[in-house]
């Protein structure tokens, strides 16, 4: 399920440098795209499915939300259920919207008397409109049979390229705090610059580069900047 963790990474960095609406996406993939509206870190309604996710529950973004509770009864198992919330709750409690949070699901699909198993991808977005920068939260879902078609389709649409591709799973290995630690770094941070934006020792930062650098086998400053600019790790100055 990697591949499709990395393709949907691969969305985020199209949608932050402007060459791509998410919406896009939702119109050519087999899967469910969701986008919920946040409270603080609470979800508080969906203002957008596809049409393959509309298609497949039966249902529109606007009837899911006028269900209240009672959507989750109807298209989910009350025990997964609990368990997705907590993990979800947990995510954002984390703050490292870098990652995304990733489980499986059944799911209750139009029609069908029978639950389908999906793989789902959470993942909080920002999104500018009119009113400003909202931050939202993801879901892309796909059935577990169609894992390989959707992602040689989001492939197509993405191609992303072949660098992200090597080097993801070390980004995937990073902690939270390093990568906090490669953004000041790749913003010019001395060692005791950073150990006072993020309120560690100068031992402590000595020890993140060093773990850094052994995760990411950089040999210089320059493979650092181009491994924290492919993958979003460098603060807008």
């Amino acid at each position: 399920m990697n591949l499709l963790e990395k393709e949907f990474f691969g969305i985020e960095r199209r949608i932050k440098s402007g060459n791509l609406n998410l919406q896009d996406i939702g119109d050519i993939v087999p899967a469910s795209l969701m986008l919920h509206q946040l409270d603080g870190l609470m979800p508080i309604g969906c203002f957008y499915m596809n049409a393959w996710g509309c298609s497949n529950l039966g249902s529109s973004a606007e009837e899911v939300n006028a269900l209240g509770e009672s959507y989750y009864d109807k298209y989910f198992i009350a025990e997964e259920l609990t368990l997705h919330r907590d993990g979800i709750a947990k995510y954002l409690m984390t703050g490292d919207f870098s990652t995304q949070f990733n489980f499986f699901q059944q799911v209750k699909l139009y029609g069908k008397k029978e639950y389908t198993w999906f793989y789902t991808v959470c993942k909080l977005m920002a999104f500018n409109g009119s009113e400003g920068s909202a931050q939202n939260l993801v879901f892309l879902s796909s059935p577990t049979q169609g894992i390989d078609n959707i992602t040689e389709r989001m492939h197509r649409v993405l191609e992303l390229d072949k660098y992200i591709q090597d080097n993801y799973w070390k980004f995937n290995q990073l902690t939270k705090r390093e990568k906090e630690v490669i953004c000041q770094l790749a913003n010019g941070k001395s060692n005791k610059q950073i150990a006072d934006v993020l309120f560690l020792s100068n031992h402590t930062v000595s020890t993140h580069r060093k773990n850094i650098i052994r995760k990411l086998d950089c040999d210089s400053f320059a493979d650092l900047m181009r491994f924290a600019i492919a993958f979003n790790l460098v603060d807008d100055q």
